[in-house]
């Protein structure tokens, strides 16, 4: 028996198609979601331009920077978004919170390159490119501006040094007119002032020098001019549909599998077997209608199946077990009507057959089933009122099978171990196969009475009906006896007449056969059969000792 720990990816599977619909219905439902995000969400778009970042005079190599060479542009790409740019941005932009700016700019440093890649995003592609135009331009400005202010204090020094020599050439030419070509001093005062003069030109030179430095500074260019964006970066729908998915179908599986391990209505062969830890001996398809209270037809697709149980019944029986006790779960026609097709299936086998009406509380009886009276019956017998041979009647249209009613005293006497192991020792020399319809499980212990002296127990469980903590405390309650438990027949969920309340006890009339077709006429349908059956008993009365007597040796 396969255990829930050996559950293979077959079962997972069975547990994806049993709740389909409500994974499907997650998965929709995660979609929806992201349709309507991606619909409320506001647009958003983003404009990006490459500045090429070159190194200056003021740059110095950091040692241990992420980047190589001179200029360190982890410290560049802080600087674009520093306060002094976004300022310089803002009142290019023509904006008031330069902090709201910097929120929407994004600097990133491609490997192995000297660039800075400088995103800006707006509500509008026009607003995306101008803010990343602004930003570049303001860090440009800024770095120039860093770069050249050294230049610009030394430029203004020897303006100021070139300017005071000029006062001293000046002051020196003014005394040099006034005083007389052949006075003492004169020759040294010309002198000073050609030693002035030479001093001016060499600031001047260098006042030129710098000036020409300052104009040769290049702080970057941009290399990637920023261009209006033509759709928006957010909301990405493709991504939100996708995470949608990403969220749905795994909460939709897991929902899938609590909805499984939180079943408690047997509802598929795999809840009896990992749930209830029951073999599954035959499955009745939810397409097999049941359209009239009779047995199935023996070419029907519920003839079939019970075809196919009784030989997997047979193949676990050995010669000398006979008798087969079949029991429902709660109160209803799940035993009865596997009872009554079991035994129906057997008898066309050939096989002779007792079928025994142990279970009061069905909707639908054996004797309706095979069209026999339901008194006397088996609970008449076991009260002293009539013998079994009297009780035991002949189905009207099957020769070799055997029914024994309820009884009229079915509410009054109920099975002893000592009557039923006697009327089970009886049945079983009589005929080859005894199939008891016993009480529910989950309200009577008569079953489990009746099943402690047969030789094979058969539960029938209807699916969507009966719970799953009574089928496995049934069947917990088989195993306690000797008795070896076969399995479980799972029964659809709608058994249409079956389920309706059972006609008076008096014995129905045999209606004419209905018009069907070949392949779904019910045995019950036949006209009865008159007469000696092949085996030499009368079809209508067959006593137990009689049918003794006439058996088939086998």
């Amino acid at each position: 028996m396969r255990t829930p720990a050996a559950r293979t990816l077959a079962d997972y599977g069975v547990i994806v198609r049993r709740s389909w619909w409500l994974i499907v219905g997650t998965v929709a439902v995660a979609l929806a979601a992201g349709v309507a995000y991606t619909a409320a969400s506001e647009r958003v778009y983003e404009s990006t331009a490459s500045v090429l970042v070159l190194p200056t005079a003021g740059d110095t190599a950091v040692t241990g920077a992420r980047t190589a060479g001179q200029v360190n542009l982890d410290t560049e790409a802080q600087l674009v978004k520093s306060t002094e740019v976004a300022e310089a941005a803002a009142e290019a932009l023509g904006a008031d919170s330069p902090a709201d700016l910097v929120s929407r700019v994004s600097v990133t440093v491609p490997p192995n390159t000297a660039v800075l890649e400088i995103a800006f995003r707006a509500d509008s592609p026009e607003a995306a490119k101008a803010g990343t135009v602004a930003f570049s331009e303001a860090y440009l400005a800024h770095r120039r501006g860093g770069a050249t202010a050294s230049l610009e204090s030394a430029i203004a020094s020897g303006t100021a040094g070139l300017d005071a020599i000029t006062e001293d050439i000046a002051a020196a030419e003014d005394d040099l007119a006034a005083m007389e070509p052949d006075a003492g001093g004169r020759a040294s005062l010309e002198s000073t002032l050609d030693q002035l003069e030479r001093q001016a030109g060499e600031a001047e030179a260098a006042v030129a020098a710098l000036e020409s430095e300052k104009s040769a500074v290049s702080p970057g260019r941009v290399i990637n001019q920023a261009s209006t964006p033509e759709s928006p970066i957010s909301p990405n729908a493709p991504f939100n549909l996708a995470a949608a998915l990403g969220v749905g179908l795994p909460l939709g599986l897991m929902l899938a599998w609590a909805r499984h391990r939180l079943a408690r209505k047997v509802a598929y062969p795999t809840d009896l077997v990992e749930r209830c830890e029951l073999d599954v001996l035959a499955t009745v398809p939810p397409a097999v209608k049941f359209q009239r209270r009779e047995v199935f037809g023996a070419y029907s697709p519920g003839g079939r199946v019970f075809s196919q149980l009784r030989n997997v019944v047979a193949s676990q029986l050995t010669d000398g077990q006979r008798v087969i006790v079949v029991a429902g779960v709660a109160p209803g026609p799940a035993a009865s009507v596997v009872a009554a097709n079991l035994a129906t299936a057997m008898s066309r086998a050939g096989d002779r057959v007792t079928a025994v009406a142990a279970n009061p509380s069905t909707t639908v009886g054996l004797p309706e089933l095979f069209g026999t009276d339901p008194v006397p019956g088996l609970a008449d017998v076991w009260s002293g009122r009539v013998d079994l041979a009297e009780a035991t009647q002949a189905a009207p249209r099957q020769p070799s099978l055997s029914v024994i009613g309820p009884g009229a005293a079915a509410r009054a006497a109920g099975p002893t171990s000592e009557a039923a192991a006697e009327t089970f020792a009886k049945l079983a020399e009589a005929g080859r196969f005894v199939v008891v319809d016993a009480p529910p499980l989950s309200c009577s212990a008569d079953a489990q009475l009746l099943a402690g002296h047969a030789d094979a127990v058969i539960l029938a469980v209807q699916s969507r009906r009966d719970a799953i903590v009574e089928t496995a405390a049934a069947a917990v309650s088989m195993r306690q006896i000797d008795t070896p438990l076969l399995g479980a027949v799972l029964l659809p969920s709608v058994l249409g007449p079956m389920n309706s309340v059972p006609l008076p006890t008096a014995r129905r009339e045999l209606a004419p056969a209905p018009v069907v077709s070949a392949d779904e006429t019910p045995t019950d349908a036949l006209d009865a059969v008159e007469g000696e059956d092949p085996m030499g008993a009368s079809t209508q009365v067959l006593p137990a000792v009689e049918a003794a007597q006439t058996a088939d040796p086998r």
